[in-house]
């Protein structure tokens, strides 16, 4: 397809705060969605003293996430995530934080894919073979349960009795309760939230436990071993838990929603099931997915773009200017808040054809010589960009290839979950289908 490049109305206006934040708080998506339909692609929202910009073309994308990204630090929201993730990959800042990635980076190299695969395999599989034909299934929390297994023996080498279950609690609580903390209370207030404050404990246990596994010392996993043996006391014991935390949780939980939000697009278009299953069942045939076929299932990785796009778990991003700047003619004054929003930005028509359409065929038509690079930005960008984005590809495809290898998948509910933002994009309830053996 052909992407129109124009730019709608740089010239900005103001709307009014209190009806975008009565908006906001009832429908984030629509009210961004809304926002950028009114002012274009530069709109601006003065919140008490601090200004609001939201970016919606890839040319301004592009602009806050690499090409003057060391004006802009993390937004309120994850700066406020230090209270349960402490100072690690995801919190830090400026040279710090390029520090601490240059020391992780080797954990997730592609070449560490053919290490990590055979244990996506062997969990995937003995997973899914506690399934019962005809069963229903609720892939919110199976997808939940199988990514934490992944990322523990991963990461971890083991998956200690009773960890799945203690993080899986932990990460409801916390992310039912997180919001509360963007409130403008004293950390004493928040404090008196007795379950957040429990939640939290419990995770850092489980960081303490992780880290003090024998089992893991034996594995020599990559990230154990790099935290533990490789850093040349670059990180304090407390940024070594912050560290094993950030893994732990972002490594499973944005990947299981993208997984669910995959099964519920699926389970309601036979069509590209149906096409899916024959990609795998050429290429796999009865074997596990090895490195070599993880790139030879295009059809399947275009599944897994396609939910990406309508479907981001992570579904905006949020930035503080640390200096005045100029974008697209734009003056922004330091300290306002910039939001990039991957939902906004990946249901544009400008970028695709029928934008709210699931049609993983379009990444065939798309001409990637022409095709802006912050038209779709699921893993963020620039040197903030996730460093764990080969591993959640791999895994999501090898998943879905082992699962649609093995299973066929129904509905059992009559529409698509909606999607229901908060620290990430979650479905409002839980998507259940209905699962069959394969007879292949």
């Amino acid at each position: 397809m052909q992407t129109n490049l124009v730019l709608e109305n740089p010239a900005v206006s103001q709307k009014p705060s209190f009806s975008f934040i009565w908006n906001i708080l009832r429908s984030p998506l629509h009210a961004l969605t809304d926002l950028a339909h009114e002012q274009g692609d530069i709109a601006h929202i003065k919140l008490r003293k601090r200004d609001l910009f939201l970016f919606s073309h890839p040319e301004f994308i592009e602009e806050v996430l690499v090409k003057q990204q060391g004006n802009f630090i993390k937004g309120p929201s994850l700066q406020r995530a230090r209270i349960i993730l402490g100072e690690g990959l995801l919190t830090s800042e400026g040279e710090e934080h390029l520090a601490q990635r240059r020391t992780l980076q080797p954990a997730f190299h592609r070449h560490r894919m053919e290490e990590y695969l055979p244990v996506m395999n062997e969990n995937t599989l003995a997973h899914i073979s506690t399934w019962q034909n005809g069963a229903r299934v609720d892939m919110s929390a199976d997808m939940m349960r199988l990514t934490l297994n992944i990322a523990l023996w991963s990461f971890f080498g083991s998956a200690p009795e009773g960890t799945v279950e203690r993080v899986s609690e932990s990460m409801g609580t916390l992310m039912k309760l997180f919001p509360l903390t963007q409130l403008p209370l004293p950390d004493a207030t928040r404090m008196l939230f007795p379950k957040f404050k429990q939640a939290s404990t419990d995770l850092r246990q489980v960081a303490e436990s992780l880290l003090k596994n024998p089992q893991a010392e034996d594995a020599k996993r990559a990230l154990i071993h790099i935290l533990k043996e490789n850093s040349n006391g670059q990180f304090t014991d407390e940024q070594i838990h912050a560290h094993t935390l950030t893994f732990l949780l972002a490594g499973h939980e944005t990947t299981a929603l993208l997984l669910a939000w995959c099964w519920d697009m699926l389970a309601h278009h036979p069509q590209v099931m149906a096409s899916l299953q024959d990609e795998v069942d050429v290429v796999l045939g009865d074997r596990f997915p090895t490195a070599e076929d993880i790139q030879n299932l295009p059809y399947t990785r275009m599944v897994v773009k396609e939910t990406l796009r309508m479907r981001p778990p992570a579904w905006a991003m949020g930035r503080e200017a640390v200096q005045d700047c100029e974008i697209g003619g734009q003056h922004i004054p330091a300290g306002s808040t910039v939001l990039v929003s991957q939902w906004v930005t990946h249901h544009d028509s400008r970028f695709y054809d029928d934008p709210h359409q699931f049609r993983p065929g379009r990444w065939y038509e798309i001409d990637q010589a022409s095709f802006p690079r912050y038209a779709f930005f699921p893993f963020g960008g620039g040197s903030r960009v996730c460093i764990g984005e080969h591993f959640a590809m791999t895994e999501a495809i090898a998943i879905l290839a082992m699962i649609a290898r093995r299973w066929n998948i129904s509905s059992a509910q009559s529409a698509l979950a909606r999607p229901n933002p908060s620290v990430t994009l979650r479905p409002d309830k839980n998507v259940n289908l209905i699962v069959t053996k394969r007879v292949v």
